[in-house]
């Protein structure tokens, strides 16, 4: 290695060095990439390091943020590199999607699944009701003798913005956190302006009321009313929501449509009438994933007819019982046995399916499954890049 360091690499052409970079370095196993960023790199003449320094953290694996925390310490140079906005613009563009790093409890506690936890993890007290955007939106839990208080937490940093409620105590809501900042690409942003969306429906009177908040104002706008009959008393605590476009759909006892731009609300039917979870569909509209006849994971997808009418159309079913693991699957005796769509990872193909024995990870477009909890619990998966400079911790 240290031949092919200080004899072989400074005479190569630039079409061969491009090709390493290129080529060769993704495909290295984790024991020679640790060779590559601790003994090669620092060592490359400085006529190199200004080429290829960059080109080969870009393509660092973003799902193991320790990569970054070890780069980071190998010089001052790499560091301001790392910490540069540049950097981190093309590394979102260059990996597209944010890997997921863990995912957060309905109690405000953060699992992680990489060996990365965000500062300040545990938050005794709160609930947490949406994550998005690198952000996760928490809630006190005490709303029946106190007002309620939202929280914005961004928690790879620990930065936390506190947001007065306008709904009064002891009122049921689900809410979302979205970022704010124009032409954002949703990849890298941080500190950035935000906005929450609120909703929260009076079941004695059947009537839905709905807020939005702007962290630059530091006002809330209401939203129209909608009539909602036939609401359960408790269908809107954390229903989650999906981002469409310039509009969030809540998933209470019906799918909710939060329009951003007029401030309006709408409501219409869930394509079928069981446990399931809103979703983005393969053509970026909306989609609706649910567990039917106990191990069909089916999923739909909002479409226009040829005539304008807009309803579900059914177009993919999948097998659990050959997609999970031996056992996952148990024939349920009683409710508590059915499995379900715990969770969607906005943004991606992945879902979370929990059954009788945990909770696993679904990669719809590649077919990859992870178990990542043995609890059967809801889920709110937490997508993020991680970059140097952010206040973290690490296993």
């Amino acid at each position: 290695m240290d031949e092919v360091v200080e004899e072989v690499l400074p005479h190569l052409p630039p079409v061969l060095m491009e090709e390493l970079v290129e080529e060769v370095l993704p495909r290295l196993p984790p024991v020679l990439m640790d060779e590559v960023v601790e003994e090669v790199l620092p060592r490359l003449p400085p006529v190199l390091m200004d080429e290829l320094v960059e080109e080969v953290l870009l393509r660092l694996p973003p799902d193991e943020p320790t990569w970054f925390v070890r780069s980071s310490t190998v010089c001052k140079p790499w560091r301001r590199i790392l910490a540069a906005p540049r950097f981190r613009r093309r590394y979102g563009e260059f990996h597209g999607t944010p890997p997921f790093l863990g995912y957060f409890r309905f109690d405000a506690t953060f699992v992680p699944t990489s060996a990365l936890v965000p500062a300040q993890p545990d938050r005794p007290g709160l609930i947490s009701l949406d994550c998005r955007h690198g952000r996760v939106l928490l809630a006190t839990s005490d709303r029946y003798t106190q007002p309620i208080e939202l929280i914005v937490l961004e928690p790879l940093t620990g930065q936390e913005s506190r947001v007065p409620c306008p709904m009064h105590r002891g009122r049921m809501c689900s809410a979302s956190v979205l970022c704010a900042a124009q032409g954002c690409d949703h990849h890298t942003c941080q500190g950035d302006h935000f906005l929450v969306a609120l909703l929260s429906t009076d079941w004695q009177r059947r009537v839905t009321s709905g807020w939005l908040y702007s962290s630059e104002t530091r006002v809330w706008s209401e939203l129209t009313s909608l009539h909602h009959p036939n609401v359960k008393s408790a269908s809107h605590m954390g229903g989650r929501s999906v981002l469409v476009g310039d509009a969030l759909y809540f998933n209470v006892d019906v799918i909710i449509k939060c329009q951003l731009g007029t401030l309006s609300l709408s409501r219409f039917e869930k394509p079928v009438d069981v446990k399931g979870c809103l979703m983005t569909a393969e053509d970026g509209g909306l989609g609706f994933a649910a567990v039917v006849d106990v191990r069909i994971l089916t999923l739909w997808s909002m479409e226009t007819g040829p005539e304008g009418a807009v309803g579900w159309a059914r177009f993919r079913l999948i097998n659990l019982e050959i997609l999970l693991p031996d056992g996952a699957l148990l024939t349920p005796t009683h409710e508590y046995g059915i499995s379900f769509v715990s969770g969607f990872a906005e943004g991606t193909q992945v879902m979370f399916v929990s059954t009788y024995v945990g909770c696993y990870m679904v990669d719809l477009k590649s077919g990859r499954v992870r178990m990542v909890s043995c609890s059967r619990e809801n889920i709110l998966p937490y997508t993020r890049f991680y970059f140097p400079g952010n206040t973290y911790s690490h296993i």
